[in-house]
């Protein structure tokens, strides 16, 4: 395969990633939706800190991964984070998805995308790419 043409497609599916991340940052940080949020985790033994933990990770996340940033780092910290989520999904007893009701589908969908990158690296179109694998 022509090496520009996989960097071509890392690049399609970094911004296409970058774009799915960040919405789920944005919810977090409305102050309502925030604060019910940190409610329902504390309910599962989940500290509420990791609620703007999460809404930093998936933002700047989301930003540095469209932009081909630090990719090593950056993808090693959401394969951590999917993986956390990953648990709190399966605490809350959250099936695959049903219809129109998401499911822990879209957070293992998540964690595979952060391990393509850890693996693959943000090709050749990206800003401060950093070390690679």
């Amino acid at each position: 395969m022509d090496p520009t043409l996989a960097s071509i497609g890392l690049l399609i599916f970094r911004i296409l990633y970058g774009i799915s991340l960040i919405p789920h940052g944005v919810a977090k940080a409305n102050k309502n939706a925030n604060s019910q949020f940190k409610g329902f985790m504390k309910q599962l033994g989940v500290p509420p800190i990791f609620v703007d933990l999460s809404m930093l990770v998936e933002i700047l996340g989301g930003l540095l991964v469209i932009v081909g940033a630090i990719s090593l780092i950056v993808s090693a910290v959401l394969i951590l984070f999917f993986i956390g989520t990953i648990v709190v999904s399966h605490r809350m007893k959250k099936p695959l998805a049903t219809g129109m009701n998401p499911g822990i589908d879209l957070d293992i969908l998540f964690l595979a995308g952060a391990i393509v990158l850890l693996l693959l690296g943000p090709g050749e179109f990206s800003l401060l790419a950093g070390p690679q694998i």
